[in-house]
C-alpha cells in the first residue's frame, strides 16, 4: 500500500502542530519602567477599561489610544487591558525599578538617605529612606512649591494643585 503524498504532509504538519508549545494568548507583555518615571504604550484601539492590580505600583492614564503607564514605587504588578466589548486586548507584566547611576545611599548606621549626584549631590527622597530624612525632604519640598506657587501647602498634607 502506497501513501499519497498529500496524506504524508498532512501528517507531517499535523505532527508538528502537536509537537510545538501552544502560544499563550494571555502571556503578559514585559515592561520596566524606573521609578517616578511614565512610558507611552500604543493601543490597537480604544481601551473600554484598564486594570491595574496594585495601583500603588504603578499607575495609568488614557489619552485617545495611547496609555501612559507611570511608575509609582518599586516592585511588579500586572496591568490589563480590554476593549470596548470586554475583550482583552493587551496584558503587561509592569516591574518598577530604580536603576539610575546617578544615585547614591549614603548609611548613617542603619539609617538611608539618598541623593541624585549629577553632578552635585542633592537630596532624592527613595522608598527606605530614614524618617527623620524623609520629613525634612518632604518639608523642603512643600516649601519650595508655597514659594514657586503662592499657596501654603501647611493647611493641607496634599500637595497643591498645578497653577
Amino acid at each position: 500500500m502506497r501513501l499519497r503524498p498529500t496524506l504524508i504532509l498532512t501528517a507531517a504538519l499535523a505532527g508538528l502542530a502537536f509537537a510545538m508549545p501552544a502560544a499563550d494568548a494571555s502571556a503578559a507583555e514585559r515592561l520596566v519602567i524606573e521609578s517616578d518615571q511614565s512610558q507611552i504604550i500604543v493601543l490597537p484601539s480604544l481601551p473600554g477599561s484598564v486594570v491595574i492590580g496594585n495601583p500603588s505600583i504603578a499607575d495609568a492614564t488614557v489619552e485617545g489610544n495611547k496609555l501612559f503607564v507611570h511608575g509609582r514605587s518599586f516592585g511588579t504588578t500586572n496591568l490589563i487591558v480590554m476593549d470596548m466589548s470586554g475583550k482583552e486586548v493587551a496584558h503587561f507584566e509592569v516591574s518598577i525599578t530604580h536603576v539610575t547611576s546617578n544615585t547614591v545611599a549614603l548609611y548613617k548606621g542603619s539609617v538611608r538617605e539618598s541623593y541624585n549626584c549629577a553632578p552635585l549631590c542633592e537630596s532624592e527622597l527613595q522608598i527606605g529612606d530614614g524618617a527623620v530624612y524623609s520629613a525634612l525632604v518632604i518639608e523642603q519640598t512643600k516649601k519650595k512649591i508655597e514659594l514657586a506657587t503662592g499657596t501654603d501647602t501647611a493647611k493641607s498634607d496634599a500637595p497643591p494643585a498645578p497653577q
